[in-house]
């Protein structure tokens, strides 16, 4: 097939909705398919135009008027339909859709973002905008049930499937790193690690508030990524006994992620909001069992006492005795991490979401 991708959020912009259609857009050519990639130009310093891994890179300034905004995708739109022989236009967020409609050609929207979520929740009249952006959907995708139902229950009457992210099993794989030795933490330390944004959605106050509650010499925790709630994870570590043994690196670009998952045993997802966690499949990929919250789409890649443990959100106590479990039961949490490594192997690969995909288009829907 001949697919367009329309994104305003693409690499080497830095993301959830970034990573997935990048990922998918590889796996699609690597399955036979012509992938063109239609993204908002936010950076000119980045061509206009270019190819990555076979797949055609298209950026275009777009205004902040909406009107204006719409305009200018709708042509750039009918452009590369033309030229590329498009068949089917993915729209992946929610301000492209109405350029993307009644151009002769089915549209399929990813509804990604837990933002969807908080919306969706604001009201009768808010309802009614998103489901006047959601009609140019022909099929309607998402990472998460709750994603599925707050998308039912808009108004829109169309199809909806879930289907998950997925992760790049070749890269992110179990093996070996130095990252313990740089950052001087003993072979013997027992490790998590929580790779994201540092927003109040990703429940990070509780996992500080958790940690401080746990005074043991072995455990050590890594923390990657930026957000408006580092400065309150920081305050609360501070004033614990595990200051010492908290280590903030901040932003690590994804390709150096893999090394860094690697030296932790144990991945943690605090969150209050979630779809399917790129971040999680990441870290079972590199063999860690997986702490995550009971929420959204957690569940779908986590095996409560198979690969992971699943708690409930917005308790520090629970995360705390999660911690502490895995802690006190290595042998256990390695075997978690195993059993999360075949699972995404088997379930999660970017080959096989993209298939799932492929089989979501219109004239190839397998139910």
């Amino acid at each position: 097939m001949n697919i367009l991708m329309v994104t305003n959020e693409f690499p080497p912009r830095i993301g959830g909705i970034q990573t997935h259609v990048y990922e998918l857009s590889k796996a699609l050519v690597k399955l036979g398919h012509q992938v063109c990639v239609l993204t908002r130009l936010k950076d000119t310093s980045l061509p206009q135009k270019e190819t990555w891994e076979g797949i055609n890179i298209f950026r275009c300034k777009l205004v902040d008027s909406h009107l204006v905004y719409n305009w200018q995708l709708r042509r750039k739109l009918r452009h590369l339909i033309r030229t590329f022989n498009i068949e089917v236009i993915h729209v992946h967020g929610m301000r492209p859709l109405v350029a993307s409609k009644n151009l002769g050609i089915p549209v399929i929207f990813t509804n990604h973002t837990s933002s969807f979520i908080k919306r969706s929740r604001q009201g009768e009249n808010i309802q009614r905008k998103m489901l006047k952006q959601l009609k140019a959907a022909s099929t309607i995708l998402a990472p998460s049930q709750i994603l599925v139902e707050q998308t039912r229950a808009t108004g829109y009457t169309g199809p909806i499937k879930f289907i998950s992210n997925g992760v790049d099993v070749e890269k992110f794989c179990p093996g070996a790193s130095d990252v313990r030795a740089k950052l001087k933490i003993p072979d013997h330390a027992f490790v998590i690690i929580m790779a994201g944004r540092l927003h109040a959605v990703k429940g990070v106050v509780y996992l500080a508030e958790a940690i401080s509650t746990i005074n043991h010499p072995d455990l050590h925790v890594i923390v990657v990524g930026e957000g408006g709630e580092r400065i309150e994870f920081e305050t609360i570590i501070q004033s614990s006994p595990c200051a010492g043994r908290v280590h903030m690196l901040g932003f690590i670009p994804n390709n150096d992620m893999p090394e860094i998952y690697r030296a932790a045993d144990v991945a943690i997802l605090p969150s209050l909001m979630e779809a399917t966690s790129i971040t999680g499949l990441e870290a079972m990929a590199c063999g860690l069992a997986v702490i995550g919250t009971n929420v959204g789409g957690l569940p779908v890649i986590i095996n409560d006492d198979v690969n992971g443990l699943l708690v409930e959100p917005k308790s520090a106590e629970a995360l705390a005795k999660a911690i502490q479990h895995l802690l006190s039961d290595r042998i256990l949490a390695r075997d978690m991490g195993q059993a999360g490594r075949k699972r995404t192997l088997n379930e999660f690969s970017w080959s096989k979401i993209a298939q799932h995909v492929i089989n979501s288009y219109p004239g190839n829907e397998i139910t």
